[in-house]
């Protein structure tokens, strides 16, 4: 049926793609009818969106836009239920337009809900859904009707073609014989001969991806088209268009071209194929004028240096039919195509919804055959030549059909007794047809009558109705091959377009893959080469602190060196001077003698001097000397005095007199015959001690005793020897005293606290009325332990002070291990107590008005607050050990910020939970000083919130101490009944600790310090349960090193084994001077 209707209507293309519409779309989808393609559709989709706010839009109430919004919807889905894919996807993107410009509107936000609701805005995800469908569909439907044009122009072609062959006149020599016409034979090959210059993109690709065929791509679009997009291949070249001019020939063609395309255009001949594109053309145009036709016979027609090996080949409807099929093999898919022709059945649909109209074929097909109606008359009897005569066809006197049912067969249909072929409607490419007689009756052996009974032509009429009857077989059976060609290479390119989808699929995943892989190894690369640049730079800062430490042991190396080499010196000359002391020694000694008339033989009869008569160091011995309280006689006085002052030596007094000794030694083993009674001494001429001390505190129960204090075996607080010292002695363990005799050895080096008290400076500050002191009963018996300190070369026994400690903290007086750090608080609380001399020490310190507290900044209530505390608190120990603090606290949802202080004279650092077992100094710093997050149960109490608030919590030091001390946190609770020692090594330098960067000078107004020394710390080896504290304090003019490990002193050069165990460190930021001269 659709076929007879194809060769009946004379309306063309439009006639068969309606029937092609409806011989291939279901029922339930209208066909396409507005566009040619889904290019074309977006056009109009886009064609006025330059100006859609002004020409819809602009000037109209919000509300009447949402109720149209509303409408389009509703129309769209009307037309998707009536199956019109066209109409609804060009509805659905004008409701998306309207929408996208009604939210964009200064009024949409002042009324939202309302306005979402009346454009039904919660439907937008489906329609977003259903335009992605019928995007997909669309684009299928539009390949499958470009794909029915193409095969509909073959077929008309084909038609042609056979309509020629089939008017031509038979030869004259046995016109019609199938077995021996060759005509009939060939018309196959001169059916498909025309479509040998032609090439589809299904094929052009296949060419392409074939390794053993060379092709060459001619482009002759305009150079600007090329540049913005073309065939992804190296085999594509550019010939443009402005200099494909009339009458052009290969040689000067590439002279004009670029110069990149000169290698390709010259091989041309030794290719297997030429291709020419331009943007649309199906072939080669007819006009000489066309760019395509220009070139082709500049490398064809008139090429005779270079001879192509085959006729060049154009690509069907150009590069927009090859950047719809392949767009991945482009230089760039979204390139703009030129706008073709108009099309005279398609309306502009940019400023409306309705359809596009389509033509009926019915009344086009009517309208056709109207107009092809031949009017003229013959003007003479017909004849057999090759003239051709129109016959007249009157309608009204047609033959009705009652007669008999029409014949379905392919011969001419007979209009009056003439004959009229249906392959040529028009009558223009001629043929033989008889006069139409009007007169004339049907024959009564047909509906259309019978043919004319002239004799001279009837014989040739029936070879020629045979004849035409074989031609149409031939011709439908070339229809029919021609039709099943394509529908197998249709087939055969969407199973090849589906395995290049599969495979670039594939690709695409598998290179998805192997990307994901490289950026993960990538990234594993990067983590590693952070952890290594983190382990280098760590071993670089470790290697420049042992380069330094090396360095100073170098130093110190040298300078202990040079002191043996001094010291080696000086004892040559003290062995030099002790012989030659000894010679003269010995001369006076033998002259005495001759003087008293005795001889040689006689002097070991003469006593040797008695041991109590010796000269000796002590300055209480000489005193008691001068006073004549020895039993001796008074005859053996001026011997010994003879003897002292015949030596031209003066001795020191530093140095014993080494040969008496020995002497002495002598006399005590001859016996109890030559001993000399012992001296009787006056206890109540003993001279008084130097040191002053406290009548009342030393007359106290607990001091009575003098066998049990210490005052009877104290030396005089003045040197002996009038020498400086270098040290402070060392302190005996009573018991479990350890954590106390460390911490006194520190504070005895802290040298500005030490003069302050050996010298009674601080009797002036002595506070009596304190309920938190003592009366100062803690510093005269510290002052008193420090004088015997420093002017002792033994060991020290501080039972005294221990007693002292234990009356006034119970935990002290017995004999258990205790805390060192918790010692010294508690020691240097009642200290600063003993000498407060602040004058409002009793006072409370007035607080702020509400207003003022407010109303004042951070560092006016810092300064305000430091201001009160030294009104309250003024001496020694808070001037050189206080420090402030500011822990700042901040509402996370108000920001509302409150502050408190607190003075402190122990900076107290946690120890981070690093990977290994060493940090620094200043990694304790950082985490005490970061900030802290308060939430559930910690959660601040905001005032201006009234309720518990998230908060973040924040320390800042605001002053620091001139002599700073810090103790690590190494005891932490790991459980509710246990706890542990933290064994890391704090790394922590000697000299030029800067702590003026931790202050936030921003915020808080202070003076810079100048950089802190280590003086002194203290180490703490053992675990929580047990262990032993051990002192290191610089002393000496040179600063050298001791180690206190209780009643041993040693002088040490600094490891990093002596550092690993630091619990407290004492860094001080004045000039402070290691050694001072006692004063006689």
């Amino acid at each position: 049926v659709g076929l007879r209707v194809v060769k009946e209507s004379t309306g063309g293309l439009r006639a068969i793609l309606a029937v092609l519409q409806r011989l291939k779309m279901p029922v339930a989808t209208k066909s396409l009818h507005v566009a040619n393609s889904f290019e074309d559709l977006m056009k109009l989709v886009d064609g006025d969106g330059i100006t859609l706010k002004e020409k819809h839009f602009k000037g109209k109430n919000l509300r009447m836009l949402c109720t149209s919004t509303k409408k389009v919807l509703e129309v769209a889905d009307m037309h998707k239920n009536d199956g019109d894919e066209e109409r609804s996807f060009f509805l659905y993107m004008r409701y998306f337009s309207m929408v996208n410009y009604i939210r964009t509107h200064k009024d949409y936000k002042k009324n939202k809900d309302t306005y979402d609701k009346l454009m039904m805005l919660e439907q937008c995800a489906r329609v977003m859904d259903t335009l992605e469908q019928q995007k997909r569909s669309l684009l299928k439907r539009y390949a499958i009707l470009k794909d029915a044009k193409e095969a509909e122009a073959k077929e008309r072609k084909a038609q042609e073609a056979a309509a020629e062959l089939m008017l031509k006149p038979p030869a004259p020599p046995q016109p019609l014989e199938p077995a021996s016409d060759g005509s009939l034979t060939k018309l196959p090959a001169d059916v498909i001969k025309p479509f040998e210059t032609q090439l589809s993109s299904f094929k052009l690709l296949d060419m392409l991806q074939d390794k053993d065929t060379k092709v060459l791509i001619l482009d002759a679009r305009p150079r600007r088209d090329f540049l913005d997009s073309h065939l992804k291949s190296s085999d594509c070249i550019s010939i443009p268009e402005e200099v494909l001019k009339p009458g052009i020939i290969a040689e000067e063609l590439s002279r004009s071209i670029p110069e990149e395309s000169v290698e390709l255009f010259e091989k041309r001949d030794v290719v297997d194929y030429v291709v020419l594109i331009d943007w649309q053309s199906a072939d080669v145009p007819e006009d000489n004028q066309a760019p395509l036709k220009v070139l082709k016979d500049a490398i064809y027609k008139w090429s005779t240096q270079k001879v192509l090996k085959c006729e060049p080949m154009v690509l069907t409807n150009g590069y927009e039919d090859w950047l719809m099929h392949y767009p991945m093999h482009t230089t760039n898919a979204h390139t703009k195509i030129p706008e073709a022709a108009s099309d005279p059945f398609v309306s502009n649909c940019s400023n409306s919804t309705e359809a596009v109209y389509f033509p009926d074929p019915d009344n086009l097909f009517e309208e056709a055959t109207r107009n092809s109606s031949l009017q003229d008359k013959p003007s003479g009897p017909p004849s057999n030549t090759a003239a051709v005569s129109m016959p007249l066809v009157d309608r009204s006197k047609k033959p009705s059909l009652s007669n008999g049912p029409v014949p379905n067969s392919t011969g001419p249909k007979m209009v009056n007794g003439g004959s009229f072929n249906v392959a040529d409607p028009t009558g223009t490419k001629g043929g033989v047809f008889r006069q139409v007689d009007s007169a004339s009756k049907p024959l009564p052996g047909g509906p259309f009558g019978g043919l004319s009974q002239d004799s001279n032509s009837g014989e040739s009429e029936a070879t020629s109705l045979e004849g035409i009857r074989q031609t149409e077989n031939l011709k439908q059976k070339i229809l029919d091959l021609t039709k099943d060609q394509l529908a197998s290479e249709k087939e055969f390119e969407l199973l090849r377009e589906r395995k290049a989808r599969e495979a670039e699929e594939e690709l695409r995943r598998s290179v998805q893959e192997r990307e994901e892989a490289l950026q993960a190894h990538v990234r594993q690369l990067e983590k590693e080469r952070a952890e290594v640049e983190q382990r280098v730079t760590a071993l670089t800062r470790s290697n420049e602190q042992y380069e330094q430490k090396l360095k100073e042991k170098d130093k110190e190396l040298i300078r202990i060196r040079q002191l043996n080499e001094e010291q080696r010196k000086a004892d040559k000359e003290v062995h030099k001077l002790r012989e030659e002391r000894k010679r003269r020694e010995q001369q006076e000694r033998e002259e005495a003698l001759k003087d008293s008339g005795k001889t040689i033989a006689d002097k070991a009869a003469v006593p040797s001097p008695p041991r109590s008569l010796k000269p000796t160091t002590n300055t209480a011995a000489n005193n008691l000397k001068s006073q004549g309280t020895t039993a001796t006689t008074p005859a053996e006085r001026p011997q010994c005095v003879s003897m002292r002052s015949n030596n031209n030596l003066s001795r020191s007094r530093s140095f014993p007199n080494l040969s008496m000794a020995s002497e002495e030694s002598a006399s005590e083993s001859m016996g109890p015959a030559a001993s000399v009674a012992a001296p009787q001494f006056d206890r109540s001429l003993k001279p008084s001690q130097s040191v002053e001390t406290n009548a009342a505190v030393i007359t106290r129960q607990h001091r009575t005793r003098m066998g049990d204090g210490i005052y009877p075996r104290m030396r005089s607080n003045s040197p002996s020897s009038g020498r400086e010292f270098q040290r402070s002695a060392g302190l005996r363990n009573l018991g479990n005293t350890c954590y106390m005799n460390a911490t006194l050895q520190c504070l005895a080096n802290t040298i500005p606290l030490a003069l302050h008290f050996l010298f009674d400076r601080y009797k002036k500050d002595i506070n009596r009325e304190s309920h938190r002191g003592t009366g100062g009963e803690v510093a005269h018996e510290f002052k008193s332990l420090l004088a015997q300190m420093y002017y002792n070369d033994k060991s020290v026994s501080p039972k005294g002070f221990k007693s002292l400690m234990g009356r006034l903290f119970s935990v002290y007086a017995g004999y258990e291990q205790q805390d060192a750090h918790e010692f010294l608080l508690n020691f240097i609380d009642k200290l600063h107590e003993d000498v407060n001399r602040a004058v409002n020490r009793k006072g409370a310190p007035a607080p702020l008005p509400p207003v003022d507290e407010v109303a004042l900044s951070l560092n006016g209530r810092i300064n305000r607050f430091w201001c009160q505390h030294l009104d309250r608190h003024l001496s020694v120990v808070s001037d050189l050990f206080e420090g402030l603090l500011v822990s700042n606290l901040t509402c996370l949802v108000c920001r509302k910020s409150s502050s408190s202080f607190e003075v402190f004279s122990c900076l107290s650092l946690p120890i981070p939970a690093v990977s290994g077992s060493v940090c620094y100094l200043q990694d304790c710093l950082k985490l005490f000083l970061e900030t802290e997050s308060m939430s559930g149960e910690a959660a601040w109490d905001c005032p201006t919130c009234k309720q518990k608030r998230k908060a973040e919590k924040r320390m800042i030091i605001a002053r620091l101490p001139k002599i700073l001390i810090v103790q690590f946190n190494r005891f932490r609770c790991e459980t509710a009944w246990q706890s542990k020692k933290l064994q890391t090594y704090v790394h922590f330098p000697i000299n030029n600790l800067d702590m003026n960067c931790y202050v936030d000078h921003t915020r808080v107004d202070t003076q810079h310090r100048p950089p802190y020394h280590l003086y002194a710390f203290l180490n703490h080896y053992g675990t929580l349960a047990t262990g032993h504290y051990i002192a290191y304090c610089r002393a000496g003019l040179g600063g050298q090193w001791y180690m206190y490990d209780d009643a041993s002193v040693t002088e040490v050069t600094l490891s990093e084994s002596d550092k690993r165990n630091a619990y407290i460190l004492f860094y001080t930021s004045v000039d402070m001077r290691h050694q001072f001269t006692s004063q006689s």
